[in-house]
């Protein structure tokens, strides 16, 4: 007989709710998790692999390598290798503001709806936190920023709603006595970055990912911030034992792999704005994305959302978020996933 687990032994505040809610019934159209809809080339892949197989996996990535592996990824991306640091996708950058600014006593800003993992990250760091929750147009100006705070997240663009705050913001939250972070993982579709910013204000530090640009199964991420923050950075990570071999390889050869990344942006950047005028003509609301997702409402979501499964599309309902309604969010596949989306939506809604 298996006995009960006796909860008295964690923390009272610690999380009882499943941690995985994506659909995993069949499918034809995966369009729930913002992934990219194509994979490198073979060849590319080939190259890496090659790479790997050279590698001793009984040893440990040493500091020497990840150093070498910074200046060459850095120099693929156009920044200074001292400002940057590789991360296990952009959820490790998510996590580094609380560690470094926040923790107990202390307090960050979010504002919703967001990623479930900024809430998260506080609850697992004692960081006490203030969610504001936007209005229905998610849209947010000066005074949205509130009062002061120990650290300030922006996310842009934001997931679910696909905007987030302009530059002018940023820069206004950037003259706070604080940590501001700004979250930029969709920002290779964006076409749009702060990054030039770090150099002039030393409180700003950048999140960005490769999962949803091309890489999700490698999980690498990277950020950006003045010298000094990066060594605190990677002393939190104890780097380079973050990190495994093949993350490092695929930083390695990042400058094989960016053409292939942009020519993908280009293709889902116009089934973006192809799928949001057919949502358009279906009469549905739809607000503004610079990611590789799309946010809808209808009039019953959680039906909507049980329709497309019947009909093997898979999509996010995210009506249960804060300061969500009726909305759904769709990623934006290849084009045969696109139309299959297109035409059993048109029976769903």
């Amino acid at each position: 007989m298996v006995r009960s687990f006796p909860r008295h032994i964690l923390n009272p505040g610690a999380p009882t709710e499943p941690c995985f809610t994506v659909s995993e019934v069949p499918h034809e159209a995966k369009l729930d998790q913002n992934e990219c809809p194509l994979d490198l080339p073979e060849e590319t892949k080939q190259i890496i692999m090659e790479s790997l197989a050279r590698r001793p996996w009984n040893r440990y990535p040493q500091p020497a390598e990840y150093l070498e592996v910074k200046k060459r990824f850095a120099a693929a991306v156009g920044l200074e290798p001292e400002s940057l640091v590789l991360t296990v996708g952009c959820d490790q950058m998510i996590l580094l503001p609380y560690l470094a600014a926040g923790g107990a006593g202390r307090t960050a800003r979010i504002f919703e709806p967001a990623y479930p993992v900024f809430a998260s990250y506080a609850h697992t760091t004692k960081t006490a936190l203030d969610q504001v929750v936007l209005g229905p147009d998610f849209q947010m100006g000066a005074d949205t920023l509130g009062d002061a705070v120990d650290v300030l997240m922006l996310v842009t663009p934001n997931n679910p709603t696909g905007n987030g705050p302009d530059r002018a913001l940023i820069l206004q939250a950037l003259e706070r006595d604080c940590l501001v972070f700004v979250d930029e993982a969709y920002a290779d579709y964006a076409g749009e970055s702060v990054v030039d910013l770090v150099q002039t204000h030393p409180n700003l530090l950048i999140g960005r990912s490769l999962s949803k640009s091309l890489l999700a199964g490698v999980r690498l991420g990277f950020g950006v911030g003045h010298p000094d923050l990066i060594n605190v950075l990677e002393r939190l990570l104890f780097a380079p034992y973050h990190l495994n071999h093949l993350q490092l390889i695929v930083a390695e050869h990042y400058h094989l792999i960016k053409p292939h990344l942009e020519s993908m942006v280009q293709g889902v950047t116009e089934e973006r704005i192809r799928i949001q005028k057919s949502l358009r003509r279906l009469g549905l609301r739809t607000w503004r994305s610079k990611a590789n997702f799309i946010l809808f409402e209808v009039e019953n979501a959680a039906a909507t959302y049980r329709g497309l499964l019947e009909h093997g599309v898979r999509i996010r309902d995210v009506s249960s978020m804060p300061g969500m309604g009726e909305q759904l969010r769709v990623t934006i596949g290849n084009k045969k996933e696109n139309n299959l989306f297109l035409s059993a939506l048109g029976t769903s809604v």
